[in-house]
């Protein structure tokens, strides 16, 4: 036991200063962080099918390279099982932008190594990389036509050489076939005719073998199921990840803190997108996490909780909820850094706050302007006023915080970072948890790093696995009984100064900006609301903010 403490120490660094990498609809990483003394923003577009090919653009912040390199990396064979690394090249008319592609072999926890060299040296930088098949490629009907037709070329060739071979073949220049060359010929017929047609069995089993190995290794996301519980007065959220996918079942006890919580939960009321919750739901056991319900309206609601595995693997359970019970205005949480808030839609004229939500009420922003934010401060989306923004274009998305004079205003850390944000599409089929050094998740970082490190040729997890949960358990509780400021600063050491930089704070915790910028690619066309989220003299703020994506 000692000594699985001792490991989960070392785990505990890795995961409870990290932002999380989850997503539907989203799969694109964007990270922005340093490779050696280069600033970099590199967006990693994985393939929806394995083995695929992974496009990979990087840009270059203020310096030029002599070359950039990229390979995938696997966490189970870790460098050993890492391939030669590809060049990345500069794309055309697009100075200081590099483009190419990798290759992803393997389903699972991966990531792409960038080896960067230039006039002040190199560096290397890890991309973490949720691998995952979630498609099925379908053959082009002229293809298969096409196919179609050269295998029974093939096969008619087959047969007049196998029949040829015994029977001309067999017969001296010049002679006629004898009735036994003539019978052989039709022989070596059929015998072409059932070796093709043996092949042809055997291939097209050998190719359904595969195709059904594909079909039971392709991502199956884990569905949930949600419902309200009263305990004296107090509306829980319980949170129930379902058993039966047996499967994926025994991961789930190898789920571990992300920015020191066991789960990030967002909830919306749909389809206004106007009630929304960030909570942190804490683990009853392998499968059920529970959270004490804020003042929510009655309806139907969307929910999103991100959790992040041993290995770096992250992933977002959706699943929907009813709430058809009046909670009453409480200031009850389960987890401190819980928060809620109430948001029409920008193009609304004249709003008024509804019955119950004046408090957390405000009318969503839009590019180049703000929000009126619940302590009288103000949250403005800066740099893309007037401006027409589109699916696929990289986006440095920057948003201001001021105080109530109109003054910048002074942030503190929100669990080890300076904001959170969370975009969703109006339909809910695109949903992001993202923060300002962008959409990966740092723990899955600091796994790789390490890994590239280890010696060990192939990993698995701890065989004793509810010792484990057991353990994270224990050092969860430890954690929630610290102050905020001794929390934040133990989040805040386990991440690389780099990191912390780009973040926009310091290793002491010191926010130094009133600025956050979150660099996110849209993957496709649509209303979209972002919700963007920040802490100010010990509250929780939320701000929020309208835009159509072309």
């Amino acid at each position: 036991m000692q000594k699985l403490f001792s490991i989960l120490g070392i785990i505990f660094g890795l995961f409870t200063a990290a932002p999380g990498w989850s997503h539907i609809g989203s799969p694109g990483v964007v990270l922005q962080g340093k490779a050696g003394p280069y600033s970099l923003i590199v967006n990693v577009e994985p393939p929806d099918v394995i083995p695929g090919v992974a496009k990979v653009i990087v840009y270059v912040q203020g310096e030029s390279l002599s070359s950039i390199k990229a390979r995938t990396l696997y966490f189970r064979t870790g460098d050993e099982g890492a391939p030669k690394a590809d060049e990345l090249f500069p794309v055309a008319g697009q100075p200081g932008q590099y483009a190419g592609e990798v290759w992803m072999m393997v389903s699972g926890s991966s990531s792409v190594q960038l080896e960067v060299a230039g006039d002040k040296g190199s560096g290397t930088l890890v991309v973490p990389v949720v691998a995952s098949s979630t498609a099925t490629r379908s053959m082009p009907a002229s293809t298969g036509y096409t196919l179609a037709g050269l295998g029974v070329l093939l096969v008619f060739l087959m047969m007049t050489i196998i029949g040829s071979s015994v029977s001309y073949g067999l017969t001296p220049k010049g002679d006629s076939l004898s009735p036994n060359r003539k019978r052989n010929l039709k022989i070596g017929f059929v015998v072409g005719l059932l070796a093709c047609a043996g092949m042809l069995y055997g291939g097209n089993a050998w190719w359904q073998s595969w195709a059904d190995d594909y079909t039971r290794f392709k991502y199956k996301p884990m569905s949930a199921t949600s419902s309200v519980a009263e305990e004296d007065g107090t509306f829980k959220l319980n949170f129930e990840i379902d058993a039966s996918n047996g499967a994926r079942l025994g991961s789930i006890n190898y789920v571990v803190p992300d920015h020191g919580k066991m789960m990030h939960m967002f909830l919306m009321r749909i389809p206004a997108m106007d009630a929304f919750a960030h909570l942190h739901p804490q683990r009853v056991d392998s499968a059920l996490y529970t959270s004490i319900l804020p003042s929510l309206p009655k309806g139907k609601y969307i929910v999103f909780a991100d959790i992040v595995y041993l290995s770096g693997y992250t992933e977002t359970i959706k699943d929907t909820l009813d709430l058809n019970i009046d909670i009453a205005d409480h200031n009850k949480k389960l987890d401190k850094d819980d928060a809620y808030a109430f948001a029409l839609p920008a193009d609304l004229v004249d709003a008024n706050p509804p019955p119950g939500e004046e408090e957390t009420f405000f009318v969503c922003g839009s590019p180049g302007t703000g929000v009126k934010l619940k302590d009288g401060s103000k949250m403005a989306w800066e740099g893309q006023a007037d401006k027409r923004m589109y699916a696929g274009k990289m986006y440095n998305l920057q948003f201001a915080v001021y105080d109530p004079q109109g003054q910048p205003a002074v942030l503190e850390t929100y669990l080890g970072m300076t904001g959170h944000g969370a975009i969703v599409r109006n339909d809910g089929n695109v949903y992001i948890h993202m923060h300002p050094v962008g959409t990966y998740s740092m723990a899955a970082q600091n796994i790789f790093e390490k890994r590239l490190a280890d010696s060990v040729r192939v990993v698995s997890y701890p065989k004793d696995a509810p010792a484990f949960r057991d353990s994270v358990d224990t050092w969860m509780k430890n954690l929630y009984a610290m102050p905020d400021t001794k929390r934040d600063s133990l989040l805040i050491s386990t991440m690389p100064e780099e990191h912390i930089m780009a973040a926009g704070i310091e290793m002491d915790g010191t926010v130094h900006s009133h600025m956050l910028q979150f660099p996110y690619v849209f993957p496709t066309s649509g209303q979209y609301r972002i919700w963007v989220q920040v802490k100010r003299n010990g509250q929780v703020l939320t701000g929020a903010f309208d835009q159509w994506i072309e």
